[in-house]
C-alpha cells in the first residue's frame, strides 16, 4: 500500500489497536478470564477522570479483546464477576497501584487517580501481551513507578498533541509532555499556541506539562532593569499558566549577557556559539559562574505565583568544558534546582583501531557516562533532584529520521544503567526523546516493564515481546535478530559530521563533485531540498570531515576506519531484514502490517549507513583526485568516484519503495519531511548531473595532460 504525507499521525491517533487477540488461546489455569459477564465497578461520586478511565478499559476490551463490558457503580455491584477500580490510601507513591485477581474478581487500588488508571492500562499490556483477555491471578501485586517524570516530546509535529495522542502518551507509561515557548508567553516554536486548553487537555489524559524555555534574556541578573523583566516574562508565564508542571532551561536556549570572563558576555546566535574571537564561547556554550544568579532569579520570579514548579536546569552545552568548572557550577546552583544531565555524551571510544567520540543523543553508547558520573556525584552530594535524558522513548540522533531503533537489548543495557544510576546518583526523572518525538513501538513498550517494579527479567521480556509482535514459533530467530541489529548499532559511534550529516537526512543526501569547482549543479542550485513546513535546518548538507583535538582521532584515519567496517554493520541490518521477511509466512496476517514496517526501518537504517560509507568514499577519493597530477592515476580515482556514484543512485532508488510505503520514514518534526519520493529523486538527479556533466568536464583536463605529456 502507498502511504500519502503524514499518514503515521492516524496510528499516532488510534489509542486502541484492533485484532490484538487470538481466540485460538487457551487460558491457563491460574489465569482469570474476563468475558462479557463482567463489569468494571467504579466508587460513588468519583470524578470525570475516574469515569472517563472505566470507559477507556471498556473502549480497550471491546476494539482490542472484542468484549462488551458494563460500567456500574458500587451500589449496584456484584461481588464476582467484576474489576473493581478503588484507591489505596496507604500507597504513597504517586501512580503506583496494587492488583489483586482472583478466580472471578481483579481490583486494582490506585494510590491516586493516575494510579488507578495506570493499573487499567498495566491490564492493557498483560492483555495485548498475551494476546488474550486472560489476567494472572496474584495476592496483591504492587507496582510503583521507578522514574518521574517521565517526559516526551511529540513526534506528530512540533508542539502539537491531539486528544487521542496524549491519551496514547498517558497509555505508554509516559506521564508529561514538553513543549516549546518562544519569547511570547502565547508562542510555541510554530508561532501562537493555546497553552491554556493544552494544559487542560493533558491534565484529562492524566498528564503533566513543562514549558521549554526559548525566551532571549536581555538583562544580566545585576541590572537594574532584571527583577522587573524576569518577573514580566518568567512570573507572567506562571502566572498566565499556573498549572503548568515545570520549566526547562538549556544553555543555547536561554542565553543571557554572562559577566564570566571566559565567555564573549554576549547573546550569540547558533553559528556563533563557541567558535568566536579569541576562543571564548558565548555564554550559552560555558558553565558561567554567574549562571547560579541566573537561575535564582527565575526561579524566584516562577515561584512567586506557582511555588511548586519544577525548575530543571539541563548542563547540556558545556559538555567540554573542564570537570572542576561543571562541578562547581552544581555546587552553587540552588539546592532546590532540579540538574539535569546527558546519560550517554562526549565518551571518548576507542573502536576499529580509531578512536571516536560520542556526541549527543546517541545508543551506541549506553551510558552512563564519565561527564554523568562527574556531574551526577556533585548533585548526589548536595541531595539536588536529578534528571537525565536518556531517549528511551525509542530514538536517537544517530539515524536521525526512523520512528524508532529496533535494536531492543541495546536499549535494555541502557535502561538497566538507567535503573542502576537511580540507585547510585538518586536519578528520579527522565526526558525520554528531544523534539524527534515520540512514536509508539515496540521499544517504548519495553520502557513500561522496566520502569516499573516487580516486572519480569529483560530476557523474559524480549521473547514475549517478539512472540507478540511476530509468533511464538518464530520469537526465539526474532530475538537474534534484534540482538545483531543492537550490535550493529553499538559498533559505530557516530561521529558528528554523520550525526548532522547523512545518517541525519538518510539516503537523500547528497554527493557533491568537488573537482569542480565555482560551478552551480545543471538547472538548479546546490542547496537541500527543505520542505516549506521545515521549521529548523538542523542538519548540513555539505559533508565535511571534523578534525577535533580533544578526543577525536585524525578524520582521515576515522574515514578509513568506518569504510572499511561499515560493510560489515550494513549486512547485519540487510540480513536481520530478510531473515525477518522470511518469517511472515508463519506470522498471522493481522500482524503483517506492524512487522512489514519494522523490516522497512531496518532496510531504511542499512540504505542511511550506506549512503553514510559512500559519502566517506566520495569524500576521501574527491580529495586524491584534486591532489593527482599524474593523469593515469587520476583516471583510476575518476573511476572510483564514477562507482560511488552509480551505487549510490541505485541506493536512493532502493529506498523510493520503503518511503512510498511508510510515511513516517524520512520524518522529523522540527526539520518536517526530509526524505520522501520527490526529495529522493532529486537526490538521483542531483548525482546523474554530477555523472553526464562535472566528471566530463574534469576528464577533458585529464584529457590534456595527456597529450601535454605526449608532446
Amino acid at each position: 500500500m502507498i502511504e500519502k504525507k503524514y499518514d503515521f499521525r492516524k496510528f499516532l491517533d488510534t489509542v486502541h489497536q484492533k485484532n490484538l487477540r487470538d481466540f485460538s488461546f487457551v487460558k491457563n489455569s491460574n489465569e482469570t478470564e474476563i468475558n462479557g459477564q463482567y463489569a468494571i465497578v467504579i466508587p460513588e461520586n468519583v470524578s470525570d477522570f475516574i469515569k472517563n478511565t472505566a470507559k477507556d478499559f471498556a473502549d480497550y476490551l471491546l476494539v482490542s479483546m472484542e468484549i462488551s463490558v458494563r460500567i456500574i457503580t458500587e451500589k449496584d455491584a456484584d461481588t464476582k464477576n467484576i474489576i473493581r477500580l478503588t484507591f489505596d490510601p496507604s500507597l504513597k507513591v504517586k501512580r503506583s497501584f496494587r492488583l489483586t485477581c482472583t478466580a472471578d474478581t481483579i481490583t486494582i487500588e490506585g494510590a491516586d487517580e493516575r494510579g488507578i488508571a495506570m493499573g487499567c492500562y498495566y491490564l492493557e499490556n498483560v492483555m495485548s501481551m498475551r494476546e488474550a483477555p486472560y489476567i494472572p491471578q496474584t495476592a496483591g501485586l504492587l507496582k510503583e513507578p521507578l522514574f518521574s517524570p517521565r517526559m516526551i516530546h511529540s513526534a506528530y509535529e512540533m508542539d502539537v498533541f491531539t486528544e487521542n495522542y496524549l491519551k496514547r502518551v498517558a497509555h505508554s507509561g509516559f506521564d508529561t509532555i514538553i513543549v516549546y515557548l518562544q519569547n511570547d508567553a502565547n508562542h510555541g516554536i510554530h508561532g501562537p499556541c493555546d497553552f491554556t486548553q493544552l494544559i487542560d487537555q493533558a491534565e484529562a489524559a492524566g498528564l503533566d506539562v513543562y514549558l521549554y524555555s526559548r525566551i532571549i534574556n536581555k538583562y544580566h541578573p545585576s541590572d537594574p532593569e532584571a527583577k522587573a523583566f524576569y518577573e514580566a516574562q518568567y512570573g507572567g508565564l506562571f502566572k498566565r499558566y499556573p498549572k503548568a508542571k515545570g520549566l526547562i532551561l538549556v544553555g543555547e536556549s536561554c542565553q543571557f549577557p554572562s559577566h564570566d570572563p571566559n565567555t564573549t558576555r554576549s547573546i550569540a546566535s547558533f553559528s556563533e556559539c563557541c567558535f568566536r574571537p579569541g576562543g571564548k564561547a558565548a555564554p550559552g556554550w560555558w558553565p558561567c559562574t554567574d549562571f547560579p544568579e541566573f537561575v535564582k532569579m527565575i526561579q524566584d520570579s516562577v515561584h512567586k505565583y506557582t511555588p511548586d514548579a519544577d525548575i530543571v536546569f539541563w548542563t547540556y552545552n558545556w559538555a567540554y568544558a573542564p570537570k572542576d568548572l561543571r562541578v562547581k557550577l552544581i555546587e552553587n546552583l540552588p539546592q532546590d534546582v532540579t540538574v539535569q544531565l546527558n546519560f550517554a555524551m562526549h565518551d571518548n571510544v576507542k573502536i576499529w583501531g580509531t578512536q571516536e567520540r560520542a556526541l549527543d543523543y546517541t545508543l551506541s553508547c549506553t551510558g552512563p557516562s564519565q561527564l554523568f558520573q562527574d556531574e551526577g556525584a556533585a548533585a548526589k552530594k548536595r541531595n539536588m533532584k536529578l534528571y537525565t535524558i536518556s531517549n528511551t522513548a525509542g530514538k536517537t540522533w544517530d539515524i536521525g529520521t526512523v520512528p524508532y531503533l529496533p535494536t531492543p537489548q541495546q536499549w535494555g543495557k541502557r535502561m538497566e544503567n538507567l535503573v542502576a544510576a537511580k540507585e547510585n546518583y538518586g536519578l528520579q526523572g527522565l526526558m525520554e526523546t528531544h523534539h524527534y518525538g515520540w512514536y509508539p513501538s515496540f521499544i517504548s513498550d519495553l520502557a513500561k516493564w522496566m520502569f516499573w517494579s516487580n516486572g519480569p527479567a529483560l530476557p523474559d521480556i524480549l521473547r514475549s515481546l517478539a512472540a507478540r509482535d511476530f509468533s511464538a514459533e518464530t520469537a526465539d530467530t526474532v530475538v537474534n535478530v534484534w540482538n545483531d541489529w543492537s550490535n550493529a548499532l553499538s559498533q559505530f559511534i557516530t561521529p558528528i559530521e554523520d550525526q548532522y550529516g547523512p545518517c541525519r537526512l538518510g539516503p537523500t543526501y547528497p554527493l557533491i563533485f568537488e573537482g569542480v569547482s565555482l560551478r552551480l549543479t545543471f538547472g538548479m542550485p546546490m542547496t537541500f531540498p527543505w520542505t516549506e513546513s521545515c521549521k529548523a535546518k538542523i542538519a548540513f548538507p555539505v559533508y565535511q570531515v571534523v578534525n577535533d583535538p580533544d578526543g577525536l582521532d585524525m578524520g582521515i584515519r576515522r574515514v578509513k576506519a568506518e569504510i572499511k567496517h561499515l560493510p560489515e554493520v550494513i549486512a547485519l541490518w540487510n540480513n536481520g531484514a530478510d531473515k525477518l521477511e522470511s518469517l511472515l509466512p508463519q506470522v498471522p496476517e493481522r500482524k503483517h502490517a506492524n512487522c512489514r514496517q519494522m523490516i522497512a526501518v531496518a532496510r531504511y537504517i542499512a540504505n542511511t549507513l550506506t549512503t553514510t560509507m559512500n559519502v566517506k568514499k566520495w569524500w576521501l577519493e574527491n580529495r586524491k583526485l584534486i591532489l593527482e597530477d599524474d593523469p593515469v592515476k587520476a583516471r583510476e580515482i575518476l573511476d572510483r568516484i564514477i562507482q560511488i556514484a552509480k551505487d549510490e543512485i541505485e541506493n536512493a532508488t532502493n529506498t523510493i519503495p520503503l518511503v512510498r510505503e511508510h510515511s513516517v520514514l524520512g520524518y522529523e518534526p522540527s526539520m518536517d519531511y526530509v526524505t520522501t519520493v520527490p526529495q529522493l529523486e532529486w537526490k538521483i538527479r542531483q548525482v546523474k548531473s554530477v555523472l553526464e556533466l562535472d566528471i566530463p568536464k574534469y576528464l577533458k583536463g585529464i584529457e590534456t595532460a595527456e597529450q601535454l605529456e605526449k608532446e
